[in-house]
């Protein structure tokens, strides 16, 4: 497990009567994230802000959060799920109430992150959840399979009766697909409609 040092809490609306009722979460923090405390401050972040001040959605009224809160060794998402085999052969608990993550499970160890983001999400009630990128579109909804369902609102299974609105992460649209930059502002705009 990654000490309690790089660990980088959720960022809470400014002010709660400005609370826009707009929850972001991300996959996990990177170094820049873990150097300042604060999710979504790297080059990520601030591609992110610049799509939510085009939206008119206010970063200081929203909850922004990460499924994981520390960050997995080289970025790699990867690190917080095994197969079951992996699992068995390393004697690593599965926390298989998730289900699976592509072809792998939570590692029981990463599983009270989830419990963490749950109970957060359970005490804010937010209106809108936008999911962004694969791990929080699995983390909130149990689904796989991001691409053929961005933009498409999804239940939250763990905010019962609130939407999730999956879309890409910023760091996909970093890695060279600039030409999807419209199609993600319109994912910002349909969560708006749920306010």
């Amino acid at each position: 497990m990654t000490d309690s040092s790089s660990h980088v809490e959720y960022d809470f609306p400014a002010n709660s009567k400005n609370w826009s009722g707009i929850a972001l979460v991300g996959e996990a923090p990177g170094a820049e994230e873990v150097r300042l405390g604060h999710p979504f401050v790297g080059r990520s972040g601030q591609l992110l802000d610049k799509m939510l001040e085009k939206a008119e959605i206010k970063r200081n009224d929203c909850l922004v959060a990460n499924v994981f809160r520390v960050q997995p060794p080289g970025n790699k998402v990867d690190h917080f799920f095994i197969s079951r085999r992996a699992a068995k052969i390393q004697n690593l608990g599965i926390a298989e109430e998730y289900g699976p993550f592509g072809s792998a499970f939570c590692r029981a160890d990463f599983s009270g992150e989830i419990k963490n983001l749950e109970a957060t999400l359970k005490k804010l009630n937010p209106k809108i959840i936008i999911a962004l990128g694969r791990t929080p579109l699995w983390a909130l909804t149990g689904e796989n399979g991001l691409l053929s369902k961005v933009g498409k609102p999804l239940p939250c299974r763990l905010a019962p009766g609130v939407e999730v609105i999956p879309t890409f992460h910023p760091s996909f649209i970093l890695r060279g697909n600039w030409g999807l930059q419209d199609r993600w502002l319109e994912h910002f705009n349909a969560a708006k409609g749920f306010l």
